[in-house]
């Protein structure tokens, strides 16, 4: 008999995203060894993606329960009407909404809107800005619990909040629970920019007492997860490291995007510190080197990309061969990646980079094209890539590295040479089903 696992997600579908892959997974597979997920989630919030297509991935046996997420449209609305009257309407890539192909814009300094929501977040909103979901939660969750036979609590973060919610789960019931943190709550850098020492002083104590009363808390590599043991010494036997991964079952019977150039093609969100530079001066000396090399290559992102890097894009002789696409369902990305001659990752250049694989390295060893990561050395993720042999990986500034990558692999496309990488042989510990046996075997 099936052992019901209430599991609260903030992110799950419609949701779209990489932040949802790893949930839905969970969720998909927990069946298959006998564990059935109970989710509570929300029934709206703000997000930039949606894909009702990863519904279908939902198991009909799985039961969500769907509340209130607490987020204040409505002030969101009435800041950007305010917005709008302060600020002269300029064009921007929002004007065309039929098309996927987007335009570059001037860069603007922050305006009331941004300004404002950064300070309700910063001041009012604290361990994120889902907390305003927390009351209406843990309301749905005792009701759940009265209502469903529920033996196991797992929660899984991004936003922190999802931890809260099952810390008073954990204190109603006192059934084993497992945290999935994922990546460092306290100590992560982009997560704390302006926050203020009492803020991080509240954050660090919220933090203790979800570590204090979890059974079991995961980390998504070995690096954070060591971190933390040192951090918590007297909980070190909780923590544990399952990674993210790939579902082999993705890439069956996709219809690949093939294009007619050798194309370079990178999946996801280009954030702060992810600076394509080293790309682009690597293939700017391809271009300057021979005209073939302009007229035969093609350089696509996909997804969310930061206005000043799309600026850099511009300003560089590659423009006329960069295409930049928006938001697209999962399916249709990987329908991308297969067709891609490499495959792109850019990681910041930071020590924290160093910890981290980033969700889309996954995607693209179930791609099993060559991989081309732009990230510090001697980190978990160009090690993966390295050692795996499934591509390479460069620090940033090492044009010289990425410009013979580029031209290697181009004389292979050039000479019609298999270049299948066999990745998801190679990385089969890091498949989606794997993953989750990994997670039901920390239920006891």
């Amino acid at each position: 008999m099936s052992k019901n696992v209430l599991s609260i997600l903030y992110f799950f579908p419609p949701m779209g995203g990489s932040g949802v892959q790893r949930t839905l997974k969970f969720v998909k597979y927990m069946p298959q060894f006998g564990y059935n997920p109970i989710v509570a989630t929300i029934k709206a919030g703000h997000n930039f993606a949606y894909d009702e297509t990863l519904l279908l991935e939902v198991p009909k046996s799985v039961v969500v329960y769907r509340s209130n997420s607490g987020e204040t449209l409505w002030v969101r609305n009435i800041i950007e009407k305010l917005s709008a009257i302060r600020k002269p309407k300029v064009a921007s890539n929002q004007d065309n909404q039929n098309s996927s192909s987007t335009t570059v814009s001037k860069q603007s300094s922050p305006g009331l809107k941004e300004r404002a929501f950064r300070f309700i977040e910063l001041n009012l909103l604290v361990p994120d800005s889902k907390i305003r979901w927390y009351k209406h939660a843990v309301k749905d969750v005792y009701n759940i619990l009265k209502k469903e036979d529920i033996q196991y609590i797992f929660s899984s973060s991004y936003p922190y909040t999802v931890h809260l919610i099952a810390l008073q789960a954990k204190k109603k019931t006192n059934l084993p629970w497992v945290a999935d943190f994922r990546d460092p709550w306290i100590g992560n850098s982009p997560m704390t920019v302006g926050h203020s020492e009492k803020r991080k002083k509240k954050e660090e104590k919220l933090e203790a007492e979800v570590v204090a009363y979890a059974d079991k808390i995961i980390m998504v590599t070995e690096p954070i997860c060591e971190n933390y043991k040192k951090r918590y010494p007297q909980y070190k036997d909780k923590f544990v490291t399952i990674t993210n991964g790939f579902d082999a079952n993705d890439f069956e019977k996709v219809k690949v995007v093939k294009e007619e150039k050798f194309t370079i093609c990178y999946s996801g969100i280009v954030a702060k510190g992810q600076t394509p530079e080293t790309l682009l001066r690597a293939t700017e000396r391809l271009f300057n080197e021979d005209d073939e090399y302009k007229n035969n290559i093609k350089i696509k992102f996909i997804g969310f990309i930061l206005e000043e890097y799309i600026n850099l894009i511009a300003a560089s002789s590659i423009y006329e061969n960069f295409e930049k696409i928006e938001y697209m369902p999962h399916s249709q990305c990987i329908s991308h990646m297969k067709g891609a001659d490499i495959n792109l990752i850019i990681l910041s250049d930071e020590d924290e980079s160093r910890t981290v694989f980033s969700g889309k390295i996954f995607d693209y060893i179930g791609s099993q094209r060559p991989i081309l990561g732009i990230m510090p050395s001697n980190g978990v993720a160009s090690n993966l890539i390295i050692d795996k042999e499934i591509g390479y990986s460069y620090d940033h500034g090492d044009v010289d590295g990425v410009y013979n990558f580029i031209k290697s692999n181009y004389e292979k496309w050039k000479n019609k040479e298999d270049t299948n990488t066999n990745a998801a042989e190679k990385c089969v510990e890091f498949e989606r089903k794997n993953l989750t046996n990994q997670l039901v075997n920390l239920f006891q």
